[in-house]
């Protein structure tokens, strides 16, 4: 589910611009067809103003790593690299996990390296010039190596570490290609992902400013699978939008989605607070959660809520109003059903909007008031199809139900 919400919010965004027109040679030591890659511009990052906020949160599960490399190595990764890249194949420690950090002086992590080799741990650490090979009791669990470029790389495969003959050939070598699907990362914005999610394949980009953008693009096995898809995008949106953390839209074309996220001012400080739990830890509230794994809601009862709204509508009306309505019901309440369902269908509405409408079709404030719920770009097109339905001759009150 976390993945699922994961690839939601980071996925919201068009990623139509121009990419890396080559990967960066040390990306050969990338996994060929990675489930997760995320790469982040560390120096583009720190100079964003939440990011001390944002970074307790995103990283605590690496936090006991990174204040023990402080301690012990008075090195801090975090503060001092440029950027790091991380990709990850299968389960973290069964499969095949990549770590490519840059910016870090050799002359530290060498020194890291020894010290950490010197130390009495659970941790053992085989020094051969420039390659490090870590294991714990008999099991290795990773190689790395300083490259001539200046990159550290951390490599674990199947789980464990390269055989060290091997991992010094592969060091040296320097001539494999890197993986196609490396050049499909966005090379512009400060944080970009890749992620495989079954049959989807998911590309996003984040820029950090004010305002806060989020790009990205969906594709998926089929049409079908793409609109179930909007349904839990839409969800997240919704959930979003309520908390004031932003605005996006989700414009499907045929097997793809593209979206985009886009938060300003208060906004950006919303955003952080609401996604990054939803990420990191908390998940998504159980009804927004429900709807991001329910797939396609039930439109078609919408038609019975505008048909309980208009009856409530024309029970509460004055004498000369109910008898215009009743003589406009015939031909009005149809073209209504219609205009909502239709709405709700074409643009994939969340299932929390849905039962909202449903659940407060005889309220008819609160029906009002569920119009909240959905996007803007939603509203506008409800707005739109009730237009139409109202401009049928009737002299009734064009305000949208």
């Amino acid at each position: 589910m976390r993945t699922l919400v994961l690839c939601a919010i980071l996925v919201i965004g068009c990623s139509d611009r121009k990419l890396a027109p080559a990967a960066p040679p040390s990306y050969r030591f990338l996994p060929a067809s990675p489930d997760v890659v995320v790469r982040v511009d560390l120096v583009r990052f720190r100079a964003w103003p939440p990011f001390a906020k944002v970074t307790p949160v995103a990283l605590a599960s690496l936090q006991r790593i990174l204040d023990d490399t402080r301690r012990v190595c008075s090195l801090d990764v975090l503060a001092e690299a440029s950027s790091v890249v991380l990709a990850r194949r299968g389960e973290l420690l069964a499969g095949d996990v990549t770590v490519i950090i840059t910016g870090l002086a050799k002359a530290k992590i060498t020194s890291c390296f020894a010290t950490i080799a010197k130390a009495a741990t659970a941790l053992q650490l085989t020094i051969d010039g420039d390659l490090v090979h870590a294991r714990v009791a008999d099991k290795a669990l990773a190689s790395a190596a300083v490259l001539s470029t200046g990159e550290l790389v951390i490599v674990s495969r199947g789980g464990q570490g390269v055989e060290p003959a091997a991992w010094k050939a592969e060091v040296n070598q320097g001539t494999t290609t890197p993986p196609a699907w490396a050049t499909e990362l966005d090379a512009k914005d400060p944080i970009a992902v890749r992620i495989v999610l079954g049959a989807r394949t998911i590309l996003a980009s984040v820029q950090l400013a004010d305002p806060l953008v989020v790009r990205g693009k969906v594709t998926t096995a089929s049409e079908a699978a793409a609109k179930e898809d909007a349904v839990r995008l839409n969800a997240i949106l919704s959930y979003l939008g309520q908390a004031k953390a932003g605005t996006g839209r989700i414009e499907p074309s045929g097997a793809v989605l593209h979206a985009d996220f886009t938060a300003t001012g208060a906004e950006i400080d919303a955003f952080v607070t609401t996604a990054l739990p939803v990420l990191f830890g908390a998940g998504l509230p159980r009804d927004v959660a429900t709807d991001a794994v329910a797939g396609p809601a039930a439109c078609p009862t919408l038609a019975a809520a505008v048909a309980s709204y208009l009856q409530t509508s024309l029970s509460k009306a004055t004498a000369s109003q109910r008898a215009e309505l009743d003589a406009a019901m015939g031909t009005l309440l149809p073209a209504l059903q219609k205009a909502y369902v239709d709405s709700c269908q074409a643009d994939a509405w969340a299932a929390s909007s849905i039962e909202c409408h449903v659940s407060n079709a005889t309220g008819l404030a609160r029906f009002e008031k569920c119009r909240e719920t959905l996007t803007d770009a939603q509203r506008e097109h409800l707005d739109a199809a009730l237009k139409a339905a109202l401009n049928l001759g009737t002299r009734v009150d064009p305000t949208p139900p």
